[in-house]
């Protein structure tokens, strides 16, 4: 009985490293499929990347997280985890419920909010079920990456949690640059 616990334990973390995860009971399972944020370098289809300033002006970056969940869902919580440390900063954390989250088909869901670098924190529309979603602009930086970031979640099914991130699926990481300057505005929501 340990072995297959041991089994069904590395298991769960093999897939939450591949951007999904499953509840250990099986009341739930799910993946990340998207990290977007309200920037985009240098062109229309560059990588979605963050901005510490924009136009000289400290600036926050919204982020939107696409996900898929099936099974049941309680609660989600959310975090912002930087690439370069194991430490994780507990201000980009967030938790929605099942009936805040902004459902976009199928079992898709999307949670929408502001990573402020000036407070180091989301902002209260973190659990807004349709908050006010910024358009992508498209950004030159003219300094060099000062790191990167991916999403992080976890689910509360009720009866079990499981997690899963951003990490190691394409363009799950973002890179942030200290210094950005808006080129155009698209219309593209984050």
């Amino acid at each position: 009985m340990k072995k297959m616990l041991l089994g069904a334990v590395g298991l769960s973390a093999l897939l939450a490293s591949c951007g999904s995860g499953t509840a250990p009971d099986g009341s739930g399972s799910g993946r990340v499929t998207a990290v977007q944020t309200e920037y985009r370098l240098n062109s229309e289809t560059g990588p979605f990347v963050a901005c510490d300033n924009v136009n000289n002006v400290v600036a926050s970056t919204q982020v939107s997280v696409y996900f898929n969940v099936s099974g049941n869902v309680q609660t989600v919580d959310v975090g912002l985890r930087g690439n370069s440390t194991s430490q994780y900063d507990g201000n980009y954390n967030a938790q929605a419920t099942g009936q805040q989250l902004a459902a976009v088909g199928n079992g898709s869901y999307r949670l929408t909010f502001d990573a402020n670098p000036a407070t180091g924190g989301f902002l209260p529309q973190s659990i807004i079920v349709s908050p006010v979603r910024d358009k992508v602009k498209v950004v030159s930086a003219t300094s060099q990456q000062a790191g990167s970031f991916h999403a992080a979640l976890s689910v509360n099914t009720g009866s079990a949690t499981y997690s899963f991130n951003s990490r190691l699926i394409a363009n799950g990481n973002v890179e942030v640059y200290p210094s950005c300057t808006v080129v155009r505005t698209t219309n593209e929501d984050v």
